[in-house]
């Protein structure tokens, strides 16, 4: 579009050389177009110095739709050189003044609006020539003052409340572009400062870079974007097969970034990509990322999100933005988080501000941070890896879902704790703290709705006030029961246990068949240790395969 503006202003000049009456040249000038193109061209007045500068005010140019093609307060031209023997034609500086410009492509038509332009001025000679060499065409600086720039392809329709790649309308443009230059289809040049507004209400603040446009890709060096509530640091590339993949941006449109501590607020990118809209989330980002949005890869993340959530490492992400169908890989350096952060992540539709359910339970392990490999979907994944809580350390090699039918977590695998409070966690006042090593296949989280098989080594376990040694378990929970057998070797009590342990109760009641080598109850704390109990014990010692009720 700015070539033809040039080539109308160049063209222009060369007409109005001789004239000494500038301003009625311009009226005269304005008259021959509107004859050349067909359609209404008007011309305020011009000023020029030969071959140096031209300056023309009000300038509109009206396309064959009866629209506006261009309309410009002030065009101020200043020329470098103009050689069109070698196909070359260099200008110092071009602004534009409260400009309003159009490009459409109307749907009964299969070119731009301004291919007649193009047309009228092309040469009607039929006889076959060799094609000309391409013109070199520069420009020192490019200012837009207060200018607004529209561009439509009605054959291509997009349904969407963000930036429509073929419906844009770019009001409030102010700006400074310098070292341009068309060669061939590339566009190059340094944008040194720009401010816009577009239709959708997308607000850019500012943006610089350096600058390479091309059918088939996007090039944006040491990349600064600001707007109300980002700022981004970055190098920034896109790539694509035509303009038209920007239709599909989700899927047809790679690119690749690499972030600088860098704030992306999550409700600017929804502008461009619609199915993320209603998400609020404000990212710190450093980093790089590359791929499409719908296969995404980042490498060397570290990124802050919610109050307390921060991610250290790797991440695979396919089928955004459909977060439900979303694929997941986290290669975990560090990652953390806390139940509040937890609740306030989105899940689709976001619009809708719809957030995960968590067990209120989870609250209890405080900050929580883990290390190691997350595969699956959100809500069926396996994971393997050390969490650090507030209740004590978990290891686990597990598999996870969420049924949302029985609305209940299920697992399966393999978890190991150091310490971990399993009584505050799940409620149950006389169980304590335990080291544990075991299989297990279950559902639920909470004391109400846990059931579980468990196989394995209780290294250690605090119960009824007492911590216990040396236990091999395999049995079921479920109800708050436990339901199994315990073969136990610690120093107060040796036995082979069969049977259950019912926490339901302030004190837990035992129903079992018990080979039972040795058992000091007063030191258990089951008892109070007078000399009538001792007597008890000694004879309780003496036991086997013998029923106790508690």
């Amino acid at each position: 579009m700015l070539a033809i503006i040039i080539f109308i202003v160049v063209t222009f000049f060369l007409v109005i050389q001789l004239s000494s009456v500038q301003t009625y040249a311009g009226h005269k000038f304005a008259d021959f177009l509107s004859n050349k193109l067909n359609t209404k061209v008007e011309i305020g007045s011009i000023h020029f110095a030969f071959f140096k500068r031209i300056e023309v005010s009000d300038v509109f140019i009206e396309d064959l739709h009866n629209d506006t093609l261009l309309y410009a307060k002030k065009l101020n031209v200043g020329i470098k050189d103009l050689d069109f023997e070698n196909n070359e034609i260099s200008l110092r500086k071009v602004t534009l003044l409260n400009a309003k410009a159009k490009l459409i492509k109307y749907r009964s038509d299969e070119d731009f609006n301004f291919q007649f332009i193009i047309d009228a001025f092309a040469s009607k000679k039929k006889t076959p020539k060799a094609p000309s060499a391409p013109i070199n065409f520069t420009v020192g600086e490019v200012a837009f003052v207060n200018t607004d720039f529209s561009f439509k392809n009605e054959h291509d329709t997009l349904n969407t409340t963000g930036v429509n790649y073929f419906d844009l309308r770019v009001q409030n443009i102010n700006g400074l572009i310098t070292d341009v230059e068309i060669e061939h289809d590339t566009i190059r040049g340094t944008i040194e400062y720009l401010s816009a507004i577009e239709k959708s209400g997308f607000v850019l603040n500012n943006i610089s870079s350096y600058v390479s446009v091309s059918p088939v890709g996007i090039q944006l060096d040491e990349l600064k974007i600001t707007t109300p509530e980002s700022d981004i640091s970055t190098d920034l590339t896109f790539k694509y097969d035509t303009y038209r993949d920007f239709k599909d941006f989700i899927d047809k449109v790679k690119f690749k970034a690499e972030f600088d501590r860098s704030i992306l607020q999550m409700s600017d990118v929804a502008f461009f990509a619609d199915e993320l809209k209603g998400i609020d989330e404000q990212i710190d980002i450093t980093g790089k990322i590359s791929g499409t949005v719908s296969d995404l890869r980042g490498k060397a993340l570290d990124f802050k999100i919610g109050q307390a959530t921060r991610f250290k490492g790797d991440v695979t992400l396919t089928g955004l933005p459909k977060i439900d169908e979303t694929l997941i890989h986290l290669s975990v350096k560090s990652l953390t988080t806390n139940y509040n952060d937890l609740t306030q992540f989105p899940i689709p539709p976001f619009d809708k501000k719809n957030t995960l359910k968590i067990p209120k339970n989870l609250a209890l392990l405080g900050t929580v941070n883990f290390k190691g490999t997350f595969t699956g979907l959100y809500n069926d994944f396996y994971a393997y890896g050390d969490l650090r809580t507030a209740l004590g350390e978990l290891s686990s090699d597990i598999a996870v879902r969420h049924d949302y039918e029985k609305n209940k977590e299920f697992y399966k695998g393999k978890l190991q704790s150091k310490s971990f409070d399993f009584g505050k966690f799940l409620s149950a006042p006389a169980l304590g703290k335990a080291t544990v090593d075991v299989n297990i296949d279950g559902e639920g989280i909470t004391i109400d709705d846990l059931k579980a098989k468990l196989t394995g080594t209780i290294n250690s376990v605090e119960f009824n006030n007492y911590t216990y040694k040396n236990i091999i378990i395999e049995g079921d929970v479920a109800n708050q029961i436990f339901n199994g057998k315990l073969n136990v070797k610690d120093d107060n009590i040796d036995f082979d246990f069969i049977g259950n342990v019912d926490f339901t109760k302030s004190l837990p009641k035992l129903d079992f068949i018990a080979t039972l080598n040795q058992a000091d109850l007063g030191a258990l704390h089951f008892i109070k240790t007078d000399e009538r109990q001792i007597c008890l014990l000694r004879c309780l010692s003496m036991l086997q395969e013998a029923q106790l009720i508690i």
